[in-house]
């Protein structure tokens, strides 16, 4: 038997999923999170896989999605660096792109973040290219070697290099890349044209800066989970979700870290994808609430969204990843009184320690999990792997002393309330990644997922006014399920940058042939059959008076011996510009403004087998015989129901009924999370396990 194993870290739990490769089987297990050194989380959920019957030498593959990358950017915990620039740009940073965010007015408030690498920590070096590329200066070997002394003398361990026009010509990073090893061997290093092969300075600097930051940190790291891989006795290969929603080796995500920033949240999106297409629901906006924050993506015709670049907290880093919405409403997130009269839920957490009054951990602030144990809503005697138990006095007096007495009303009016302000917040964080981009989100699937995302999903579904909602069979382990569910990914992009009426379509042809072949060769390199590796090309497009632009994917070659592009691709990818426009935007400026072209890129993929989604085994054949009993559950008034407590049966998750229907109120629990299914809708579960919620 072989085994693959998933192991997606969280703020106060590490989900563990294996699955034996030859018949699907999976086996799931939950160890509490350690944040001081998630190295060690990581240790304990592998040794853990050996009791529930997982031999480490059966291991073939071990995923891994981390937040450390993403973590050390937010609390800015990462390296000091230095920075090497070309004469006159040393204050690239400084003067970054000008723009105040937040609505108008605030220039007047707002503070200007601090620059990854302080001013005092840039170095000029002299050479210059042109923009297409040439040599107008050589690069004066000289500077670079007093450079590189500076910085070792300084005890600078990190150092970015960010040339002017590199993404054309990286020649000169190069040959800096070269000086540094003889001058100071043993400095990690990150070209920008290693990283990025796209203009706007900027963002290409800011992100070789945070990436380079980011090495030392990384490279530990991943040695350590290494380490502890082959202290289980396992030979196993480790590989790193990336934020582009693709697998890469450990040794690669420790030489470019920032390519991991989404990588738990981008696991789970895969893992929508996945169940998603065998439930028959291809449109999808996940809901993925931990305890800590709620991650959101639209999915639509089973792939989600990419983008060309993405932001963290207030650093926009030039990597391709998964469209992916995050907001501070978590589980954890602590609900306070704010001026005397309002109630405001987060982006503050409770964490994993004290962690929620209801855990009975010494905690003493009102958060969203302790609204929900005053109400009911969840009825299990634990959490996780049963070191946390549910203190429901301890929850109440948190709900009283800090919002109900200060708001004058009862325990549960408040606890309702908190409820109401953590829906509507997800809510308007679904309207970003569905009607803010031209989508109704009434023609989509909720599909919820991490510890809380069921007891959320039927409300936000009503806010939205979405009839459907989609619950996996392990919805608190979809993240580390989802590492076991896709591919390796290697992304190449080039800027090129014509208007559509200046362009020679040779000269296209020839670059989009030479970017797909560099993608293709990156993923060959990892060592798959030729069969099992492709290619998927993109384009990236804007209108002539625009400043952004969108990604249109042109073709997947992985039958193909020869990556082409012909001139009805060429007319069609226009076309879908058009039309992304206009389903974006409402408008196109189709006849009226030429189409530039701005990049070409491509994904090299190689593919890993999928393992089969196993059918469901009913234990019970009606919902009455798979009842534990009934528990009194708060619920809002609306039409056609009162509101207050009801008598609601819970279900346990494991043996429901298939291809029954049951009709709300009810409450699916199971170890890693709880679903609630208000009055008003129906469910059954598929043939998968899955359960489908409905509006009745």
């Amino acid at each position: 038997m072989t085994w693959r194993v998933g192991i997606d870290i969280g703020g106060t739990f590490t989900d563990v999923v294996a699955i034996e490769e030859e018949t699907g089987r999976r086996v799931y297990e939950k160890v509490p999170s350690t944040p001081w050194d998630p190295s060690e989380s990581f240790t304990n959920g592998l040794r853990g896989l050996k009791d529930l019957g997982v031999s480490p030498d059966g291991v073939v593959l071990v995923m891994h999605g981390t937040t450390v990358a993403t973590n050390a950017i937010l609390e800015s915990k990462y390296s000091e660096a230095g920075l090497v620039v070309a004469r006159g740009h040393r204050e690239v940073l400084e003067t970054a792109r000008q723009t105040v965010p937040g609505g108008f007015g605030n220039i007047a408030v707002w503070e200007k973040p601090p620059r990854v690498v302080p001013l005092e920590l840039v170095r000029e070096v002299t050479g210059r290219l042109a923009h297409n590329g040439d040599e107008l200066v050589p690069l004066d070997a000289d500077s670079v070697r007093a450079v590189a002394q500076q910085f070792k003398d300084m005890g600078i361990e990190a150092v970015a290099v960010s040339l002017l026009n590199s993404y054309r010509n990286p020649a000169h990073e190069q040959a800096v890349r070269d000086i540094f090893a003889e001058v100071h061997p043993g400095c990690f290093i990150t070209l920008s044209s290693d990283l990025s092969r796209e203009y706007r300075e900027y963002e290409r600097t800011l992100s070789t800066c945070l990436n380079t930051a980011l090495m030392p940190a990384l490279s530990r790291y991943v040695s350590q989970l290494g380490n502890a891989i082959s202290d289980t006795g396992s030979m196993s290969q480790l590989f790193v979700m990336q934020s582009n929603g693709g697998l890469v080796h450990d040794s690669d995500i420790a030489i470019q870290p920032i390519k991991a920033v989404l990588s738990g949240p981008a696991a789970g999106v895969l893992a929508a994808c996945t169940f998603g297409e065998a439930a028959g629901e291809p449109d999808l906006i996940t809901l993925d609430m931990g305890g800590t924050s709620t991650d959101i993506c639209l999915i639509e015709g089973g792939k989600p969204h990419m983008l060309a670049e993405g932001r963290i907290e207030h650093y926009n880093i030039k990597t391709p990843m998964v469209d992916i919405t995050t907001l501070g409403a978590g589980g954890g997130s602590i609900a306070s009184i704010v001026g005397g009269e309002s109630l405001r839920v987060g982006p503050q957490s409770a964490g994993a320690s004290p962690g929620p009054a209801a855990y009975g951990k010494g905690g003493t602030q009102a958060t969203v999990t302790d609204a929900h144990v005053v109400l009911g809503r969840i009825p299990e005697a634990s959490f996780g792997d049963g070191s946390i138990k549910v203190d429901r006095e301890s929850a109440r007096k948190a709900i009283t002393e800090n919002l109900a007495d200060k708001l004058g009303m009862s325990a549960e009016e408040a606890a309702l309330g908190v409820l109401r302000l953590a829906s509507e917040n997800m809510a308007r964080g679904i309207s970003l990644v569905s009607v803010a981009r031209g989508r109704d989100p009434r023609n989509f699937t909720l599909f919820p997922f991490g510890g809380a995302g069921g007891l959320h999903a039927v409300r936000c579904a009503e806010i939205m006014q979405s009839n459907k909602v989609l619950v996996p069979v392990a919805p608190g382990l979809a993240c580390a399920e989802g590492l076991l569910m896709t591919d390796l990914r290697a992304d190449v992009v080039y800027t090129y940058v014509k208007r559509e009426d200046e362009i020679d379509l040779a000269d296209v042809q020839a670059a989009y042939r030479k970017v797909a072949a560099e993608a293709l060769s990156a993923a060959n390199r990892e060592g798959f059959d030729p069969a099992d590796t492709g290619v998927e090309t993109f384009m990236d497009f804007r209108y002539s008076s625009q400043a952004y632009e969108i990604r249109i994917q042109l073709n997947s070659h992985f039958d193909d011996a020869e990556l082409e592009m012909s001139e009805s691709d060429w007319a069609a990818a226009i076309e879908e510009f058009h039309a992304a426009h206009q389903r974006t935007y409402g408008y196109s400026y189709k006849g009226q403004d030429p189409v530039e072209l701005v990049a070409l890129a491509a994904a090299g993929i190689g593919q890993l087998s999928r393992p089969p989604v196993t059918e469901a085994a009913s234990k019970f054949a009606t919902w009455e015989e798979a009842n534990l009993g009934n528990s009194d559950v708060y619920f809002e008034a609306k039409a056609g129901h009162e509101g207050g407590f009801i008598s609601t049966p819970v279900y346990a998750r494991a043996g429901l009924p298939v291809g029954v229907t049951t009709a709300g109120p009810a409450i699916v629990v199971q170890e890693d999370s709880t679903f609630v299914l208000e009055p008003g809708w129906l469910m059954s579960v598929d043939k998968t396990g899955q359960i489908h919620a409905t509006r009745g």
